[in-house]
């Protein structure tokens, strides 16, 4: 299995960087998913556009699939929105994560895997999940297994002085570091296992990456916090799901800022997070 450097994701955050808005940025949001589109196509995958309308236009969705050699147990689907909010070039929020699906689809680059493998970029997360809420709906109108679904939701952003990493109030902080160092993976009740196997795959194929768990009661309703990403869709519709973070909001100041910048990134952290996400999905435990 191939594995990361920093260089490509510092290449693909280059190209990925800047405000990506339907409204104030509409050329920089399609330009940022065609750019996804392209490093998809050239990996060699199978890869195709989805229709996604919003607000009378139409955006879309991309799509690079890997197959496995059990279809029959459903798609494992990888996403990570190429979206931003105005005013903010969207470093950290998101294309630290899209720069990271992209490294773990070459990564898997001609390796066997048990179960097909969709990697998503979706569009308009910032506007409640409009692009994974539109393909959860569709998967499950037609009739599409989901084995589970794995949302990279902000993975690039480090702290490690003390008392920098704060919780919402249902989490008890003293169970969990001070320091902003870790990344966290966070599932519901019905993903509960999933999401103790990945964190337990990424722990042991990158020692040094500080790894935190939750996992929500129910299907996390009552739990606003976590369900702010591209995972809140297929939790609604009973699918199992994943968000892979750096904690957004409560750890990075500059979430939703004109500061969100490739210099506050630590490519590092995001390349040991892509190797932990890469190494679970050559055999996934769900």
């Amino acid at each position: 299995m191939r594995t990361p450097g920093t260089a490509c994701l510092e290449r693909h955050l280059n190209a990925l960087v800047g405000e990506r808005n339907p409204y104030t940025s509409p050329d920089a949001l399609e330009a940022a998913g065609a750019y996804v589109e392209s490093q998809l196509a050239a990996l060699g995958l199978s890869v195709w556009r989805e229709p996604v309308p919003f607000d009378g236009r139409t955006y879309f969705n991309v799509f690079g699939e890997l197959p496995g050699a059990e279809p029959e147990r459903g798609l494992l689907i990888v996403g990570a929105h190429f979206d931003s909010v105005e005013g903010t070039p969207g470093a950290d929020d998101n294309a630290s994560a899209v720069a990271a699906l992209l490294e773990i689809a070459r990564c898997l680059q001609g390796v066997a895997l048990p179960l097909t493998v969709r990697f998503a970029g979706f569009t308009l997360e910032e506007y409640a999940f409009v692009g994974s809420e539109h393909l959860c709906r569709r998967l499950t109108r037609e009739g599409t297994p989901i084995a589970g679904m794995i949302s990279l939701e902000m993975l690039g952003f480090l702290n490690r002085a003390p008392g920098s990493q704060t919780y919402p109030p249902y989490v008890d902080a003293t169970q969990y570091p001070d320091t902003g160092d870790f990344i966290a993976v966070v599932g519901n009740e019905v993903s509960q296992a999933m999401t103790v196997s990945l964190a337990g795959a990424m722990q042991r194929a990158v020692p040094e990456l500080g790894v935190e768990l939750l996992v929500v009661p129910g299907r996390g309703d009552d739990f606003r916090d976590v369900q702010l990403s591209d995972h809140a869709p297929f939790w609604q519709q009973g699918h199992k799901a994943v968000m892979i973070t750096d904690t957004a909001f409560f750890r990075n100041p500059h979430y939703h800022q004109p500061t969100d910048t490739l210099d506050t990134l630590d490519l590092e952290f995001i390349r040991d997070v892509t190797n932990g996400v890469a190494a679970y999905l050559r055999s996934p435990q769900l």
